[in-house]
């Protein structure tokens, strides 16, 4: 070997050291002086993570501030699988207590994650169960859970949360924002691996809790009316029953109550059916309980006068439809006598006098085909068709309930200006909103529409619907000592496809007020597809006069007629 090939030999591997050496440092050089901040930025990202803070959500209250929906303690439980060591196992210890397939938890606790959730909302008892198990890398945070202390009571109106505590339905939906409050956040530093730095924690927004909800239901006044439509459900082996009760003077609701139900604490456990607020959502043919409605817009356009009398024949025929009485009367009726007999026949004979335009105005100025404005989601409008689109048939079914769809709501929220002087008023649930300290940041006061009668007409109004109660078709709303005034009402239900209604299937209802000269409540009782006995002064109006014979009462309004016992002394 030649000696320049010897010095090649042993100062080639030394420039190359060289070399790899200043490519080093170079990089090393651009890292951390040219590339420096980009990085320190990167890194910063990565070791601080934001957390939210979940408020705890507003109470929700009756009229009396008795407890509705609070919040209970629950445990939702979590792991680290990196940090644990033997998964099978762990995952055959908590499968029995979650109630979950062990393959499914293996599944989870061997992934690729820093943290995952194995169960949500735990009560005590399987969190402490799993505790003694003493497992690496499982943890617990204890979270809030929404309770509804009386279980079924009020859940059409109250509605749910879901699993992250968010409103789902009712006034949980449509109170979300006031009732949830508002997150606050923290940051935390995190290690190479994920996990939390101690002590690093910091408070960048606080929490706002949920505020409370004060409603205008009474407690007392919704059991009682739960117990009896329970109870009317199952003696008439009904598809379904409904009720409402209002403050015919204010709006308030009362009571609302739809049978079957459900229970929102286990709301998933119920068929839609069960859990649909069929007062607020559903429509239905409202039957004779209409009557009313009709002859108030005849009086108050001056088509009759109290003494006139119209022929009651059992038919009517209008162009190609016939119209049939309940029964025949075959007699003459005064405008009382009709509304005390509920004569299909008379109402439309009355009825006819009126132009259609002037008739579907009042349809309008009662609140008919639109929304009452009530604070719940999803209410519906009804169906109430133009007049410009009527047949020569469609008035007079109208006039007696027929070829219109409206909900049990919108019917109330009706009768009540018919009996409180005439004022259209917006009904409401929730009374008052206050924050965590107790101070009311908003109020709810009685809301005026429109009139839609005069003073003068609502109090011949009163003055007729006594006069069914006392003996007409709804005498069995009657309460001694007391002045009931309402309208009965039997209505078919109509065929889904097509025209015409489904054969011996019927809807039955009573609608009613106390006392006469100054209402103080007003409601509503339907009952939808009995079996056997079906008029509605047969079944739904004892229902109606059970519950305001408790009622009553309890809202202090006394008999306005004092009842003689003789006692035999021996």
């Amino acid at each position: 070997m030649s000696k320049q090939n010897k010095k090649v030999h042993i100062y080639l591997p030394f420039f190359l050291i060289c070399f790899a050496f200043l490519v080093i440092v170079a990089r090393l050089y651009s890292l951390q002086i040219i590339e420096h901040e980009e990085f320190k930025q990167e890194v910063s990202k990565s070791q601080v993570r934001k957390v939210d803070i979940l408020p705890e959500r507003g109470i929700i209250y009756d009229r009396n501030l008795e407890k509705l929906a609070v919040n209970i303690p629950s445990y939702s439980l979590y792991a680290y699988p990196k940090k644990i060591s033997h998964p099978e196992e762990a995952a055959g210890k908590l499968s029995s207590i979650l109630g979950m397939k062990k393959s499914w938890l293996v599944k989870q606790l061997k992934k690729e994650k820093v943290f995952l959730w194995l169960g949500r909302k735990l009560p005590l008892i399987k969190k402490e169960m799993i505790e003694t198990l003493a497992l690496e890398g499982i943890g617990f945070v204890e979270e809030t859970e929404r309770f509804y202390l009386q279980k079924k009571l009020a859940s059409h109106l109250l509605g749910f949360t879901g699993i992250d505590n968010q409103g789902l339905a009712g006034l949980e939906l449509y109170y979300e924002e006031e009732l949830r409050g508002k997150r606050g956040h923290f940051l935390i530093r995190e290690d190479a691996l994920g996990y939390e730095i101690p002590l690093t924690r910091r408070i960048t927004q606080g929490l706002v809790p949920g505020m409370d909800l004060v409603l205008t239901i009474d407690n007392i006044i919704q059991s009682i009316v739960e117990k009896e439509i329970s109870l009317a459900l199952e003696e008439t082996e009904a598809r379904s029953v409904e009720a409402l009760f209002m403050n015919p003077q204010t709006g308030e609701i009362l009571a609302l109550a739809n049978k079957p139900d459900y229970d929102p604490n286990h709301y998933s456990d119920f068929s839609p059916f069960f859990r649909r607020n069929r007062v607020v959502h559903s429509i239905y043919e409202p039957g004779s309980t209409f009557k009313p409605f009709t002859a108030s817009a005849i009086l108050e356009e001056g088509l009759i006068t109290m003494e006139e009398s119209v022929y009651c024949e059992g038919t009517i025929k209008i162009a190609s439809h016939t119209f049939h009485d309940w029964k025949p009367f075959n007699q003459y009726f005064t405008l009382a006598d009709i509304l005390r007999n509920s004569s299909s026949i008379g109402m439309i004979k009355l009825a006819s006098r009126m132009d259609k335009e002037i008739f579907s105005e009042y349809l309008h100025l009662f609140g008919f085909g639109e929304k009452t404005g009530i604070d719940l989601s999803g209410e519906a409008k009804g169906i109430v068709r133009a007049a410009s689109s009527w047949s020569l048939t469609d008035l007079p079914a109208i006039s007696i309930g027929q070829a219109i769809a409206i909900t049990p709501l919108q019917m109330l929220t009706a009768f009540c200006a018919l009996v409180n002087g005439g004022e259209l008023l917006k009904p409401y649930l929730v009374k008052y909103i206050r924050n965590a300290e107790g101070k009311r940041v908003k109020e709810n006061e009685p809301t005026v529409v429109r009139r839609v009668i005069s003073p003068s007409t609502s109090v011949q109004i009163k003055e007729l619907l006594e006069q069914v109660v006392e003996d007409g078709t709804g005498r069995r709303a009657k309460i001694e000592g007391y002045s009931i005034g309402g309208k009965t009402g039997t209505a078919q239900v109509p065929a889904l496809a097509g025209r015409g209604y489904i054969p011996n299937k019927y809807i039955s209802s009573f609608m009613g007020f106390a006392p006469v000269a100054s209402p103080g409540i007003a409601g509503i009782v339907i009952i939808k597809e009995p079996t056997g006995a079906y008029y509605g002064g047969e079944i739904a109006a004892p229902v109606f006069q059970r519950i305001m014979k408790r009622v009553l009462p309890h809202l202090d309004i006394l008999p306005e007629q004092e009842e003689w016992v003789t006692v035999r002394v021996s």
